[in-house]
């Protein structure tokens, strides 16, 4: 098609949408699961750091609303909030319900426009000729990253999604572009929608990296699971999904996700724990969720380590904590672990692994046994790569650990 013709398909095109476009205020909820365009005039935005919010009235609580998520809005040339204010916008999505709020989901810049034929420029996607990194010689390297929702784009009915998108082309293409250059040998992950999502992302982007994946399903009524990928031997691989525990207050339970842990064999020959804690939201309540499942936690590690005071093992992933917490505040989860003889990898760091405003915080940890730290050659916050930016890859940034060798180089069986 050359360019004449495309400028009259794309006029064409945006003419059907404004003939068949319902004016913002028309949306109710009876609209809820289609596919609508809306029209209306910007005249309010806020970008909270996660999430740009697109508004057509000044008192704009609890009416209709566009959304776009800080990793999406990655894709615009101009930031959205800027971009759109004052302007007569349409846009094509499904229209959802969040807390009461009526919204459409901006996943990209060609699902929205400008009436007055303004162009809503999008940067290049990447083409996704990845870059492998070289791989630790004589060593171990291990990378733990909370992937931000890799989900697909099937509504899985069995999980409340919520207000959970699909990951776009574009993002897959940065948090590949970041694990290719990375190479890490074992891959701690979380947030990933299920084993199957997992798989086709090692198999279409990670195919140069020979990874094995690890995945069970966990209990978090959203869907996200903790994983695993690596090329070296792997030994066993448990999920205590199913583990039973009493919290603070009396009550039972078990692991909001899980706990996932596999024994790597091979140069490692150490246990991972990957977990992703209960978040920050909910006071009082999520704090003896969390210290609940960081006890658990630490206590299947200490029974290991009371067996065997060489265990090498490292728990790693988003403790949604971090370590310099008020105790009087009784939030405690991650100097619980430290309390115990575990060793954080990248202590004394001033960096942060969540990166959005306002909360930008060291909330990522790997925490090693004292067998396993005393071979640490390196670790550090991945904040930056060459070719990528990690901030629209995801709002954590990766954990690295380096690990050295023992017995001259020599793999342990």
């Amino acid at each position: 098609m050359n360019k004449f013709l495309f400028i009259i398909f794309v006029a064409l095109s945006n003419a059907v949408a404004a003939q068949d476009a319902v004016q913002w205020d028309a949306v109710t909820e009876a609209h809820v699961g289609q596919e609508l365009v809306v029209q209306g005039q910007v005249v309010r935005t806020y970008d909270s750091g996660k999430v740009t919010h697109i508004n057509f009235d000044v008192e704009w609580q609890g009416k209709f609303e566009a959304i776009i998520f800080a990793s999406a809005a990655c894709d615009f040339r101009v930031a959205p909030a800027d971009f759109f204010l004052g302007r007569e916008i349409q846009i094509r999505g499904e229209v959802s319900k969040y807390k009461g709020t009526l919204q459409i989901i901006i996943q990209r810049p060609q699902d929205v426009w400008c009436t007055d034929g303004t162009q809503v420029a999008a940067n290049a996607l990447a083409t996704g000729g990845f870059t492998t990194g070289d791989k630790l010689e004589n060593g171990v390297r291990f990378i733990s990253w909370n992937v931000e929702n890799l989900f697909d784009e099937h509504d899985d009915p069995y999980h409340n999604e919520g207000n959970t998108r699909t990951t776009t082309e574009s993002r897959k293409v940065r948090l590949a572009t970041a694990i290719n250059a990375l190479n890490a040998d074992v891959v701690a992950l979380e947030e990933v929608e299920n084993r199957g999502v997992l798989e086709d992302f090692n198999k279409r982007y990670l195919k140069g990296l020979g990874y094995e994946v690890v995945l069970f399903e966990g209990n978090d009524q959203r869907g996200i699971d903790n994983a695993l990928l690596t090329r070296l031997p792997i030994r066993s691989a448990t999920s205590y999904r199913h583990s039973e525990y009493v919290d603070a207050k009396g009550v039972t339970r078990r692991f909001g996700r899980d706990l996932l842990r596999v024994s790597i064999g091979g140069a490692f020959d150490a246990d991972v724990y990957v977990v992703h804690f209960k978040s920050q939201h909910g006071d009082e309540k999520s704090d003896v969720k969390r210290e609940a499942e960081a006890l658990k936690a630490l206590s299947i590690i200490q029974a290991e380590l009371d067996k065997d005071p060489n265990y090498r093992a490292v728990i790693a992933g988003d403790f949604n904590e971090v370590l310099e917490m008020d105790e009087s505040k009784n939030q405690l989860s991650v100097k619980f672990f430290i309390d115990a003889g575990l060793v954080d990898a990248c202590a004394g760091t001033e960096k942060y692994t969540y990166n959005k405003k306002p909360y930008l915080s060291r909330i990522d940890f790997a925490l090693c046994t004292k067998s396993l730290a005393s071979e640490i050659l390196k670790a550090d916050i991945i904040d930056s790569l060459p070719g990528v930016e990690l901030k629209c890859a995801s709002d954590h940034y990766p954990v690295l650990v380096e690990f050295g060798v023992s017995d001259n180089g020599q793999e342990k069986l």
